[in-house]
């Protein structure tokens, strides 16, 4: 079987990580970098200002990273067309160049899958920082009256990072338990 050129799943897979990597990721970034500085000069506003500080600064690393990851990714994301555009129609060329064409498609297609994904990290990483970010600040000062919607406003941005977190955790957390369980089994 002749290995065939390789595409993305869904098709528009790779138009919206462009987007999330060109306008998503540095907006998010900006803005993480604007409450930093607001953080900054008002400290006494904030209950936790350090943690929430930390968390913003995450973010900013995390989007800036998925934009890098993400631009490098994309150089080696191309269509069968994009490679006819350049080296004319594929019906008129050797099998052997087809062949090599192919072939390194496929080898690039497999780079900007693996760069993709370390973006897909990033601003994965970077979104979850936020939201870290936004419950921290939204928590009220200790000198403060503690109005129970800040509170709801805390805990309701936090339960995204809660839930984030236990799905990374729960396919690790499984498998020790699946080994701990086996391993007991073993010993009796």
């Amino acid at each position: 079987m002749k290995p065939s050129w390789r595409k993305p799943a869904p098709l528009g897979w790779s138009a919206a990580r462009e987007g999330q990597y060109t306008t998503a990721a540095p907006l998010l970034g900006g803005a993480s970098i604007t409450l930093l500085g607001l953080v900054i000069t008002d400290r006494d506003r904030f209950r936790w200002p350090d943690p929430t500080l930390l968390a913003l600064a995450l973010t900013a690393l995390f989007m800036v990273m998925a934009v890098v990851w993400g631009v490098r990714s994309r150089q080696y994301l191309y269509s069968r067309g994009d490679v006819e555009a350049w080296w004319g129609p594929l019906s008129e060329m050797s099998d052997d160049r087809h062949e090599e064409l192919i072939q390194d498609q496929r080898m690039h297609y497999s780079m900007w899958s693996r760069l993709a994904g370390r973006a897909d990290f990033c601003y994965s990483s970077g979104l979850l920082c936020l939201a870290t970010a936004s419950s921290l600040a939204l928590v009220p000062p200790a000198h403060a009256a503690a109005p129970a919607w800040r509170w709801l406003a805390a805990g309701t941005t936090a339960a995204p990072v809660v839930v984030v977190l236990l799905a990374w955790a729960m396919p690790y957390l499984c498998n020790v338990i699946r080994k701990w369980q086996a391993d007991d089994h073993g010993s009796t």
